[in-house]
Order: structure tokens, then C-alpha cells, then sequence
């Protein structure tokens, strides 16, 4: 038994005393029932809470790489791809937009757009940046949204500077075979009736050999039914099209042999022509007739350019593309503006050019399944480029 405490009664006080310690004391169980259930709930919570944190984290860690993928997959396309906000300003800019100099400003200034994006177009919408003769754009608009930032633009440009040229480049072809067929057509309806008229004028020079000057007038009159034959002669080998003829050759030596036949012209002009080395081979598979004849005209329209006391190079060498064949003046140079055009047939900018030279020049170089630039050159002038494969095309 429990002792008495002095003072507290043993009636019914007694009772209600220990009828409220049984109550507290069952209270005080129930509150560690509850306190273990809040504790295990708890533990639960946070079990799942840490699950989520993982969930999350997992999530953003996602997240980030997949933005970084995307960041790696902009910048390494060709095409340029620039975002602008609601107010056309720029959010995003890849590195190609930056080397296409589509985007401008950089560090000390905010980037914008450039300028060139306001260039000319071609007759196919291309946007032409610099003008003719320069880079050609494809340029491609489209309005996406941004979610809280509202409206904006997305701007794809893409450099179709190569594709625009090889077009270009095949209408050309297709314009010296129109006139190949025309040529034909020409030589021969006029061969036969030049034969004739050859024919008698030869009878009739021998003929007048007593009165020297009507012999004199019928030889003049041959003279010129000759050139005229051979006129159509030339004009039918510039335009036929025919493949390279290839064969392993040495294209410094056929270099040298083609400055060496044009050396009188340049001393007789006060200009010094330059070729390869003596020494200097460079081997490959070409149609030595057709680069003889693409050379001629190359050094030839460069003869024509270059004023007294210039220089014309003549190089050879062996590049990353193959062969690389430059032939560099210290002339005038070709604008820009009509880089695009030289190469078509029967477009001079000499009054007395024909416009047949560069265009042979071209069908040489794509026959062996290459091509030929303008560019600038190192004499001051202009340089025009024949990059040829070693091997021939098959």
C-alpha cells in the first residue's frame, strides 16, 4: 500500500486523487503512442521526401544535359540559328551566325543584326549580303512561342554560296552546248560552200601569176576564205563538249611549256612572265590538250590586262583539294560585281573579248571534275583558280 500523504483525507477525496493520477497516467500513454505514430510518420516523410529531392535532382541533372546537348547541337551546325524575344531583340545566337557575320557586336557591344541582312536579292530570292559575286544566303523566318516571354522569331540562314554557284555554273554549260549544237548546225552549212570557195580561189591565183595585181586580189581573197574556215573551226572546238582525255601528266612541265610559247608576247609587251620551277614536277591524271588550251586562255586574258612593266605568275602546286593551278596579274583585278558573270559564254568586259575564253576555262575544269575562281591576287590584280582532283573522274 501506498503511504497516506499528511495532511490529504482517506474519504472521497482519497478516491478522486487516484481516479485522476489512473487518468493522467493513461493520458501520458496515449502521448507516447502518439509521439512514436508522429515519429514513424516523420521518418515516412522524410523517406519519401528524400526520394523526391532525388527525383528532382535526377530531373534537373537531365535537364542541364539535355540543354547542354542542344547547346552542343547548335553550335555545331553550319547553318546560322538566332532567336529574337518579342522585341526582336536577340536571346540566343550559335556560332555560325557569328562567323556568317549575321550577328554582329560581341563583348564592348550588345550583339544585333547585321547590316547585311538587308542586301540585295537574285532573281531565285537568294539574299545576296555583298552584292554580286559574293556570299549567297538562304534566309528562313518562322514565329514560335516562348511561353511567359511571349511571341517571338526564330532565323535560320544558311550559306547556298557553293549551290548558287554550281547552278549558276550549269546554266552556263547548258548555254555552251546550245551554242555547240548551233556550231554544228554552222560548220556544216558553211564548211562545204568555204571548201568551194577555197577551191576557186586557188584556181584563180594560179591563173592570174602573169598579172601580179589580180593575182595579188585573189590571194587576198583565199586569205581570207581561209581564216574564215578556220574561224568556224575554232569557234566548233571551244564549244563541243567532249570528256577529259585523261592521262597521268605533268602539270608544271606543261605550266613552263605554255609560258615558254607565250614569253615573245609578254617581252614584246615590256610584261614579265613567270612559270614553274625547272625543276618542279607535279604529276596527275589530266587531259593535257584541254589544260593546255584552258592555260592559253589564262595567260592570254591575263596578257591583255596587265600594263607594260607588270607581272603574271603562272603556279602549280599540290593542295589539300588535289591540284591547284594560279594564274595571278598585277592588272586591274575583276570586281565583285562581275565575278558572278565572266565565265558566261559570250560576257566580256573588254569591247573586243569574245567571251569564249573563260568559258573553256570552265568546261576544262569541270570536265576533269573541278573548278575555277576569281579571286583577289597577290600581284594587286586578279587570280584565277583551277582546283583539279590528282586522279581523273571515272
Amino acid at each position: 500500500m501506498r503511504p497516506v500523504p499528511v495532511g490529504i483525507p482517506r474519504g472521497g477525496e482519497a478516491s478522486l486523487l487516484s481516479s485522476a493520477i489512473h487518468e493522467m497516467e493513461h493520458a501520458s500513454g496515449q502521448l507516447e503512442q502518439r509521439h512514436a505514430e508522429l515519429k514513424e510518420e516523420l521518418l515516412v516523410l522524410a523517406r519519401r521526401l528524400d526520394e523526391k529531392s532525388k527525383s528532382l535532382g535526377s530531373a534537373l541533372a537531365e535537364k542541364d544535359r539535355l540543354a547542354r546537348l542542344l547547346d552542343l547541337v547548335l553550335e555545331s551546325i553550319e547553318a546560322g540559328v538566332v532567336l529574337l524575344g518579342p522585341e526582336e531583340q536577340i536571346v540566343a545566337a550559335n556560332a555560325a551566325s557569328k562567323r556568317l557575320k549575321v550577328v554582329v557586336g560581341g563583348k564592348e557591344h550588345p550583339l544585333s543584326l547585321s547590316p547585311l541582312l538587308s542586301g540585295s536579292r537574285d532573281r531565285d530570292g537568294v539574299l545576296l549580303p555583298e552584292g554580286e559575286g559574293g556570299p549567297a544566303w538562304d534566309l528562313r523566318w518562322s514565329r514560335i512561342s516562348l511561353g511567359e516571354l511571349g511571341e517571338s522569331s526564330l532565323l535560320l540562314v544558311q550559306d547556298v554560296t557553293r549551290l548558287v554557284r554550281l547552278e549558276e555554273s550549269a546554266r552556263r554549260q547548258s548555254s555552251l552546248e546550245a551554242l555547240g549544237r548551233m556550231g554544228a548546225e554552222l560548220a556544216h552549212e558553211v564548211r562545204n560552200p568555204l571548201g568551194a570557195l577555197e577551191l576557186c580561189a586557188t584556181m584563180l591565183v594560179e591563173d592570174l601569176e602573169e598579172q601580179p595585181d589580180k593575182a595579188e586580189l585573189a590571194e587576198q581573197i583565199l586569205l581570207g576564205v581561209q581564216q574564215l574556215g578556220g574561224t568556224v573551226t575554232r569557234l566548233l572546238s571551244t564549244v563541243r563538249k567532249r570528256p577529259a582525255d585523261a592521262s597521268l601528266t605533268d602539270a608544271a612541265a606543261l605550266g613552263r611549256e605554255v609560258v615558254s610559247f607565250l614569253a615573245p608576247v609578254a617581252r614584246s609587251r615590256g610584261i614579265e612572265l613567270a612559270g614553274p620551277l625547272p625543276e618542279q614536277i607535279v604529276d596527275a591524271e589530266l587531259d593535257a590538250e584541254g589544260l593546255r588550251q584552258a592555260l592559253l586562255n589564262l595567260l592570254g586574258n591575263a596578257l591583255e590586262v596587265t600594263p607594260e612593266g607588270g607581272q603574271i605568275l603562272l603556279s602549280v602546286t599540290r593542295a589539300a583539294e588535289g591540284l591547284q593551278i594560279d594564274v595571278a596579274d598585277s592588272g586591274p583585278g575583276v570586281p565583285l560585281r562581275e565575278r558572278a558573270r565572266i565565265f558566261e559564254p559570250f560576257y566580256s568586259a573588254r569591247k573586243d573579248g569574245t567571251g569564249l575564253g573563260l568559258a573553256v576555262v570552265e568546261r576544262v575544269a569541270t570536265a576533269h571534275g573541278g573548278r575555277v575562281d576569281v579571286l583577289d591576287g597577290p600581284l594587286g590584280g586578279a587570280v584565277f583558280r583551277m582546283s583539279l582532283p590528282l586522279l581523273a573522274v571515272r
